[in-house]
């Protein structure tokens, strides 16, 4: 009794200490585009918003399950949508450790929870207003069936759970679902107990649960394979690989909010943690290849369709994976294992504070303070007589539309819609213009340098300071040789036409 209330008190102490990071200050980062699209659909009708999700190559569970979820209670709907993700990764904590650490050693179960509640990856997003934590949630429950159908091959009950867990993840996101999916399998085939016709009874439910959804899977799939890799920090597709491979290890381990002095200390922690992680892994030799082979999907998956900086969260499902095997590791490595472990835990929560202070973020596009810009914009200037010009690569410009309704928005990316935003500033109506630009211009032959350096000889000119650059981001910059025109991350110039 002892034991099992100890057991529940510990849980009960990450939850609480899980809820109270992630709820606090939910507004503290700015709307980017992808939260904008779920705040936009989840407003729609039911069969409207599946419609316009299935077009934006997104399985409907999670927007359904928002689109209800707003409807509990009226409010602002980007802190609702979060708040719902935080609810997801609380379950995901509990369903972590009730089915996965419910027989685990009580140091390994300690370990991982711990490792879990203080992730600074898991907190940054689990607070945003996508399907991230819940992907993590149907992740965990999804292997704990198929161990446990594994055990129980000959149980119906096992088979039916297996399936329809599945079937809700695949209905939640193709890359966690497809990955579980094959690794699943695997692990299932492999099991001594397995029958042919048990295996393939199971598949035949997952599809056709699934039936209704499969031509989109299908079209998604080609919409993959078409499309080109992106390419950011090289001109090499294996070196982007191992870039994006670097950024996505670094993320999990530390999160991605991390001052300065943290820099070095980070990678000298890197290998020893990594050794934990092996070592962990290592001591659970069935999963070893369906969990390689499930992670190395998530990967391929993720990684020819997203830039660097946009993968942790799109394999944020294999999270509990790395925390228990690094939980693992320091385990059967007591000593070491305590040490390292220790100061992982340490540099998370430095990562965190650092991300209660929305500076250091390694993705400048979720510092994007898109909200403040409009309202400066409003205060200044007239839908009537203003035209505003955003830099398209870099900028989000559809939430600048959505926070400036009634204002001309024009995103320039090629010397066309340069050339097109003259025109609209030549006519006599216009007399204000304001334009938004990242100081690295990416554009085609620099056409936003030379938009800017026309209108600051053309109108009098004003430059609002937003957001600068920290210490972290230059020290990166220094070291990935990126040229920038100034330390102003974020930026308008406001422009006036002569009386």
């Amino acid at each position: 009794m002892l034991a099992l209330r100890r057991t529940y008190t510990w849980l009960l102490l990450c939850l609480t200490a899980q809820a109270a990071l992630m709820t606090h200050s939910l507004d503290l980062l700015p709307m980017w585009n992808d939260e904008l699209f779920t705040v936009q659909a989840v407003q729609k009708p039911a069969g409207a918003m599946i419609e316009m999700v299935r077009g934006d190559i997104h399985p409907p569970l999670y927007f359904l399950l928002a689109h209800y979820w707003i409807r509990l209670a009226p409010g602002n709907v980007l802190i609702q949508l979060r708040l719902l993700s935080v609810v997801f990764a609380l379950l995901a904590t509990i369903a972590l450790d009730r089915l996965w650490l419910k027989h685990a050693p009580p140091r390994l179960r300690a370990w991982c929870l711990a490792l879990w509640t203080l992730s600074a990856c898991l907190l940054l997003y689990s607070r945003m207003a996508r399907s991230y934590s819940l992907q993590v949630l149907g992740f965990v429950v999804v292997a704990w069936a198929a161990r446990r159908w594994s055990q129980e091959f000959a149980s119906w009950k096992r088979l039916l759970i297996w399936s329809g867990s599945l079937a809700a993840l695949l209905y939640t996101h193709y890359v966690p679902g497809i990955a579980a999916w094959v690794g699943a399998n695997l692990l299932l085939f492999g099991s001594a107990r397995a029958r042919p016709s048990r295996l393939l009874a199971g598949n035949a439910i997952v599809l056709a649960a699934y039936l209704p959804w499969l031509l989109t899977l299908a079209s998604v799939l080609a919409v993959w394979r078409a499309k080109p890799g992106l390419l950011l920090l090289t001109r090499n597709s294996l070196l982007e690989s191992g870039v994006k491979l670097a950024y996505w290890v670094f993320s999990f381990f530390y999160g991605e909010a991390i001052p300065v002095w943290m820099l070095p200390v980070t990678a000298l922690l890197a290998v020893p943690v990594l050794w934990l992680l092996w070592t962990g892994a290592r001591a659970a030799r069935m999963w070893m290849f369906p969990v390689a082979a499930t992670a190395l999907i998530g990967f391929a998956g993720v990684a020819g369709w997203v830039t660097y900086a946009f993968g942790p969260a799109r394999l944020l499902f294999l999270l509990p994976l790395a925390m228990l095997a690094i939980a693992a590791g320091a385990y059967h490595n007591p000593r070491a294992g305590t040490v390292i472990a220790g100061a992982l835990l340490a540099a998370n929560v430095v990562g965190i504070g650092s991300y209660f202070q929305a500076r250091d973020l390694l993705n400048i596009g979720y510092l994007a303070p898109m909200d403040r810009i409009a309202r400066s914009i409003a205060a200044n200037s007239f839908p009537a007589d203003t035209i505003v010009l955003v830099d398209g690569p870099n900028l989000s410009g559809v939430v600048l539309e959505y926070d400036l309704p009634g204002f001309s928005t024009r995103q320039i990316f090629t010397e066309q819609d340069a050339e097109s935003a003259w025109r609209d500033i030549a006519s006599p109506a216009i007399r204000h213009v304001w334009l938004l630009r990242n100081p690295r211009d990416v554009t085609p032959g620099r056409v936003l340098e030379q938009l800017e350096s026309e209108l600051r000889k053309s109108f009098s000119s004003r430059l609002h300071p937003y957001t600068y650059f920290s210490p972290t981001h230059k020290a990166l910059m220094r070291v990935m040789h990126v040229q920038v025109s100034s330390d102003l991350m974020y930026g308008a110039w406001e422009f006036r036409k002569p009386n």
